[in-house]
């Protein structure tokens, strides 16, 4: 990745958690995983500058082919899980294997299966490199706590990831689709509906069109069990039918405007 890393600060939580996960991004890093990207809840956290919801897993994915990524992750590992490794102190971390060449003929016919790829795919060729850096804003100093620097998922490929989640969540998983939800009600909100269009627009294959229609599923046509998934996450945060519906479709006809 060339050019200067994006700027970005969170302010540190009292219990300690987002410093323990910062440390931990730097040991993921340290242990030789390369061409590596954050993804996920953290990496949506970062792109909103906020800690929305708490988490102990990070996300990851690596276009490294020789070792699998997740050999490379047991270096710093207690443990190994069935999809990445599992820290000392509990936290897990994820890593997904990502082709480094996109075949478009190879793609699945199954469309949870086909997004799956196409998302993941698309989040490993556009993400940034930025320079993550923790501070304490309890003191006027404003104190430096970690620093660290990777490559995080852009705001719309992280939208399509997690929409193609949400289709995925089944049986156990159900109720992570109310937070995979509430994640993409929150980076709709704080982006630019233009620029998220476009970048949409800009997916691989039919991935751009398959993230339109699903989110007019998801914040038009079942607006109210959508807005009841958020108030379930963040009950104190109000979100009505109306508003999602509204923010559904700014994004879609912006999306169908550049055709």
């Amino acid at each position: 990745m060339s050019g200067e890393p994006i700027e970005i600060t969170l302010a540190a939580d009292a219990s300690g958690a987002m410093a323990n996960l910062l440390g931990h991004l730097g040991e993921v890093d340290q242990a030789g995983l390369s061409d590596w990207a954050l993804i996920g809840g953290l990496a949506v956290m970062v792109r909103l500058e906020e800690a929305h919801r708490p988490t102990r897993d990070i996300d990851t994915l690596s276009r490294q082919v020789d070792p699998e990524p997740k050999v490379t992750l047991l270096g710093i590992a207690e443990s190994e899980t069935s999809t990445g490794v599992l820290l000392s102190d509990g936290t897990k971390v994820d890593v997904i294997g990502v082709d480094p060449e996109l075949n478009l003929d190879a793609l699945p016919d199954d469309d949870r299966q086909r997004m799956f790829v196409l998302s993941h795919w698309w989040m490993a060729e556009t993400a940034e490199l930025i320079t993550l850096t923790l501070l304490d804003l309890t003191n006027s100093d404003e104190r430096v706590l970690a620093r660290c620097r990777l490559r995080l998922a852009r705001p719309a490929a992280l939208v399509a990831a997690k929409l193609q989640s949400i289709e995925t969540r089944r049986g156990a998983t159900a109720a992570k689709r109310e937070s995979d939800a509430y994640d993409v009600y929150r980076l709709l909100r704080v982006n630019r509906i233009g620029e998220m269009a476009e970048e949409l627009a800009s997916a691989p294959s039919d991935l751009g069109a398959w993230c339109v229609s699903y989110l007019k599923r998801l914040f038009v046509d079942h607006a109210d069990q959508t807005a009841r998934w958020l108030r379930n996450v963040s009950p104190g945060e109000f979100v009505e039918a109306g508003d999602l519906s509204a923010l559904g479709t700014l994004v879609i006809e912006a999306y169908q405007s550049l055709d």
